[in-house]
């Protein structure tokens, strides 16, 4: 059973802070480097092929980094995020969104830890790790 917590977010610096730090491989599940639904000139590699100069909207993509990555991220800004830490980078055939019930029981034998959902200014973070959520709750009220 995971335990969950609301925070406030200041900043992409405050949710750097909320981190496990002793947790390396990081998943962003569906990451939009772009909310807005506009158009932007970028290059992208697909499958080896560089596409130069091309236009994007919408792109969206599952993310797997460490926390030097992560921090990387956070600097964009992105305001709708779903960060979920494991032990190791997730496998090809892990299916984050896997059918329930039992979907959190495998993503726990895969080696989850922590889920941060960020949704602007809060986060809501969910975690096997009671004393983890405990830890946040009272910095929280300090």
């Amino acid at each position: 059973m995971m335990k969950e917590t609301t925070i406030e977010l200041q900043s992409s610096e405050h949710l750097w802070e909320l981190l496990d730090k002793k947790i390396d491989a990081i998943f962003i599940r569906k990451f939009n480097p772009n909310e807005a639904l506009a158009w932007w000139k970028t290059d992208i590699v697909v499958q080896g092929t560089l596409l130069k100069n091309i236009s994007v909207r919408q792109m969206e993509f599952d993310i797997n980094t460490n926390l030097e990555g992560l921090k990387t991220l956070l600097a964009l800004n992105t305001y709708n995020m779903a960060i979920y830490q494991f032990e190791k980078a997730v496998p090809d055939t892990l299916n984050i969104d896997g059918p329930e019930p039992g979907r959190l029981k495998i993503l726990r034998q895969n080696g989850l830890h922590h889920i941060f959902f960020v949704n602007y200014e809060f986060v809501t973070i969910s975690s096997f790790d009671e004393d983890f959520i405990n830890a946040l709750e009272n910095i929280r009220k300090d």
